[in-house]
Formats: structure tokens, C-alpha cells, sequence
């Protein structure tokens, strides 16, 4: 290859690399409102479950495992006779508007410490019963899914 060649693929390179960088920057990794993760699925129990896939994949954590781990912690802080009261879930859950759109923002505890993730739902804030359509599905996820908790024998 001539000098020419070389600084031509070597400049287009560094090019390249750039544009990836910059791209990489912008990624939507959940971190923020404006870095949230969009949500392919549209249909509020399947975008629940998607969050949690997502969860998964982050933190290898869901706020069932969080939920799990709380009660365990409040069990084992317990003397007999004695009844869990006020004890945190270990996660939360808000949906919030960003630029429009609908953001879901979930907060677990992890054993890492707290963990905090946004997805857009790709709907509009201003979608009339949208957020009451959404809450209710992940209502209806968690009851779904909360017996499938497994714990540990002894509390």
C-alpha cells in the first residue's frame, strides 16, 4: 500500500472510532430520564415484563428479589411473638414525565447498593388513562408474580 492509502485508512479509522464514541455517549442505558431505555413492547404487561428482563440483564436484581430480600432482613430482626411492622419493600417505583413522554423510573436495593433505572414507555404523558393503564399492569404483574418468590428455609 502507498503512504497516501495508509493515511487514508488511517485517518477513516479514527474517524470511525469517533462516531462510535460520541454514539456511545448518547446511549440509552437507563441511567437518567434522558438516557431511559425505550421499550419496544407497547402492551403494558409486556412492557413490565420487559423492565424486569432489562432489570435482569443490568443488575441481575428485579424488585421481587428486592421484595424477597426485605422480608427476610425484617424476619431475621424479629424476636418471636414479635410482628413485622413498617418494613421497606426495597424498591419503589414512579411514573414520570420527560419531554412528553411517559417515563417509568424504578429504584431497587440491591446487595450492591441502591440501583436506580428509567425506561420510556413510548407513550404520551398527555394520553388520557395511559399512567392509570400502566400502574395497573404493573399491579397486576407483581400479584401475579409475587408467588413465585421462593425463600430461604430458614428466616
Amino acid at each position: 500500500m502507498t503512504k497516501r492509502s495508509l493515511l487514508r485508512v488511517g485517518i477513516g479509522s479514527m474517524f470511525a472510532f469517533a462516531i462510535s464514541v460520541a454514539v456511545a455517549s448518547e446511549a440509552r442505558d437507563g441511567s437518567t430520564k434522558a438516557k431511559a431505555i425505550l421499550l419496544k413492547q407497547r402492551v403494558p404487561m409486556r412492557a413490565v415484563a420487559e423492565e424486569f428482563d432489562w432489570m435482569t440483564k443490568l443488575y441481575h436484581y428485579t424488585p421481587l428479589l428486592a421484595m424477597r430480600d426485605a422480608i427476610v432482613r425484617a424476619g431475621r430482626r424479629l424476636k418471636p411473638g414479635e410482628k413485622i411492622s413498617n418494613a421497606s419493600a426495597g424498591w419503589e417505583h414512579s411514573s414520570q414525565g420527560f419531554k412528553g413522554h411517559l417515563i417509568s423510573h424504578w429504584s431497587l436495593m440491591t446487595p450492591h447498593g441502591q440501583k436506580d433505572v428509567y425506561f420510556d414507555t413510548g407513550t404520551f404523558v398527555d394520553t388520557p388513562g395511559e399512567v392509570r393503564r400502566q400502574e395497573s399492569a404493573r399491579a397486576d404483574y407483581m400479584t401475579k408474580m409475587a408467588p413465585t418468590i421462593k425463600f430461604p428455609k430458614s428466616i
